[in-house]
């Protein structure tokens, strides 16, 4: 009995991380792809709709960005959808309606989903691009998207974030090392055009497709779900890129991690009616299973210990156990050091994740739901470029003196980096 456990136990494990892949693979290599055209003239119009609460330290190098993306002016709406923000977000994004930037705000907070629904009354753009105040796009990201939608089956496009870090630590290492993963098997996804969900720093969708979002649901997840449950291709765009700062510190990952999964179980929840075919068995094996990692592998061990009475074999499967675990908490130990090694900075961060998936299980039983979205104060920092990528080209200085605050903005944002390199 206990070997039956622990060898399902542990294929479980691997089939989440390399088998789902694997199969993705061989499906890719089974079903023929339809070449869409693209050309680099498709240009529908576009409204770019940044979702931004109490982004003061960050939203005016996001306006500035979007207004230097290479893309048509007449075809571009830049829109502001402020979220009862309190901060100075709505004076700044005022700042700039004399070069056509357009506001929602909200005075009270009612959540990211709620605002979104209703400023999504307003638009009248072909093609709506989500995205946050703290992801710096490249200058050819909309083109990159866009071009897809020349495809009438296509109804959803997912560009690639990229983490761009100021301080390399074990939590930033961790979670770029995760997103080049996910771009990996979103790749996979792509290929027979089902993506599962998006990338909320920077996906697009033809406005006609979008749903009226539940308040606990993410609009990442629901949008997608929803849009491929009417048939339409969902795909990935690696070369439409975003960049954002990593998180800093380990408590702020892990609290993000666990928000995004009771969002998910909550979305699973209300959609999984809409989750059919194909995209069922890739919801189990890409979400699902990845979800209970954490009680799997204590699963696991405890097998592990019971069976190692007298066997060599499952000795060392269990100190290979006790290596792992020994690493993470030296991984975290060492989660300031500037250039962690991955011996110690995977087995850290792929415990973490496990960690919090367990805690959000748990508040997601218990009745806890996630309306409104904390973002990471560290995540608040505008990310540098990486090399050979504009990023954020400027259209009017950057540092602008305010008279309330007797400080420039740049000031705001050294404030807080040096405040991090402290903590």
């Amino acid at each position: 009995m206990w070997q039956f456990v622990f060898w399902s136990s542990l294929a479980v494990i691997l089939y989440s991380y390399v088998g789902y892949p694997l199969v993705l693979f061989l499906v890719r290599k089974l079903v023929r792809r339809d070449r869409h055209a693209s050309a680099a003239d498709h240009c529908p119009s576009v409204c770019l709709l940044i979702s931004a609460f109490n982004e003061e330290k960050i939203i005016r190098k996001k306006i500035e960005n979007s207004l230097s993306l290479d893309y048509p002016k007449a075809k571009l709406t830049v829109l502001v959808a402020s979220d009862g923000s309190d901060d100075r977000t709505v004076a700044i994004a005022e700042d700039y309606e004399d070069l056509g930037v357009k506001l929602f705000h909200r005075s009270s907070r009612s959540g990211k989903s709620a605002v979104l629904n209703e400023v999504m009354k307003m638009v009248r753009d072909d093609i709506v691009v989500f995205t946050d105040a703290n992801a710096m796009f490249a200058e050819d990201a909309l083109k990159r998207l866009v071009t897809h939608f020349q495809s009438p089956e296509i109804g959803c496009v997912v560009g690639k974030l990229r983490y761009v870090d100021r301080h390399t630590t074990s939590v930033a290492r961790g979670e770029g090392l995760y997103w080049r993963y996910e771009g990996f098997l979103s790749t996979l996804e792509s290929s027979v055009k089902s993506v599962l969900v998006a990338n909320g720093s920077i996906f697009a969708i033809r406005r006609e497709l979008y749903p009226e979002l539940y308040a606990e649901v993410a609009n990442d997840f629901q949008i997608p779900i929803e849009i491929g449950a009417r048939g339409y291709g969902i795909i990935y765009e690696p070369e439409a890129l975003a960049f954002e700062q990593s998180t800093i510190f380990w408590q702020e990952e892990f609290q993000r991690k666990v928000r995004i999964i009771v969002r998910g179980l909550a979305g699973y929840w209300k959609l999984r009616k809409k989750i059919e075919g194909f995209r069922r068995w890739q919801f189990f094996s890409h979400k699902l299973l990845r979800w209970a990692i954490g009680p799997i592998l204590l699963v696991t061990l405890i097998s592990n210990v019971v069976l190692m009475r007298g066997s060599v074999f499952y000795t060392i499967t269990f100190l290979g156990q006790v290596f792992l675990y020994l690493a993470a908490l030296n991984g975290w130990r060492m989660r300031k050091t500037r250039k962690p090694h991955p011996l110690f900075y995977l087995p850290f961060y792929f415990t973490m994740v496990n960690m919090a998936a367990v805690v959000a299980t748990v508040k997601f039983i218990s009745g806890e739901r996630q309306r409104v979205w904390e973002k990471a104060e560290s995540a608040r920092l505008a990310p540098a470029g990486a090399p050979g990528q504009r990023v954020v080209p400027s259209v009017r200085p950057l540092v602008t003196r305010d008279a309330s605050l007797g400080r420039s903005q740049d000031a705001e944002t050294t404030g807080v980096a040096e405040k991090v390199a402290k903590s």
